[in-house]
């Protein structure tokens, strides 16, 4: 299981570099196109589409690698079983708004299949809206395990 985890973050992160980095020549194509009078319509459609992918990898990233922003001054200055509770918290509501999220993002996904882009007709939307339910079950993957790896008594997340 962790040789897949491996995998799976490595996959997760030349993703979302190769999708941020095509999103921006898409938009810079697409403003040179424009300027010589031949503009690329769905290009800006295409850039929305590989940024929501791009989005949901890279936010998976930095959550499993406890790179997110925390405001934690206060906490820091209760015991660490208070601190432990308080994660522990936390964890399961960040758990449970992913869990929906994956849920009512299958269900936004589906109601949208016939939706097509602007510029794209041959494109379904369905593709960028994927984007919420993938996303947010590889963060309720990963916030599972901080979970467990919390109920293990290692402290997730702590400054070191």
């Amino acid at each position: 299981m962790r040789k897949f985890d491996e995998y799976l973050v490595k996959f997760e992160k030349t993703a979302a570099k190769l999708l941020l980095i095509v999103m921006i020549v898409m938009v810079f194509a697409s403003g040179i196109a424009r300027f010589l009078r031949n503009p690329m319509n769905w290009a800006v459609d295409f850039s929305s589409f590989l940024f929501a992918w791009a989005c949901f990898f890279a936010m998976d990233v930095a959550w499993r690698e406890n790179k997110m922003m925390s405001v934690d001054l206060f906490v820091k200055r209760l015991p660490a079983k208070v601190q432990k509770v308080i994660r522990m918290i936390m964890l399961f509501i960040i758990l449970a708004f992913c869990i929906y999220l994956t849920i009512w993002g299958a269900r936004l996904t589906w109601t949208q299949r016939f939706r097509k882009f602007q510029g794209m007709p041959n494109f379904s939307y369905a593709w960028v809206t994927l984007a919420v339910p993938v996303g947010a079950a590889l963060l309720t993957r990963s916030t599972a395990q901080k979970i467990f790896k919390e109920f293990s008594n290692k402290f997730v997340g702590e400054a070191k």
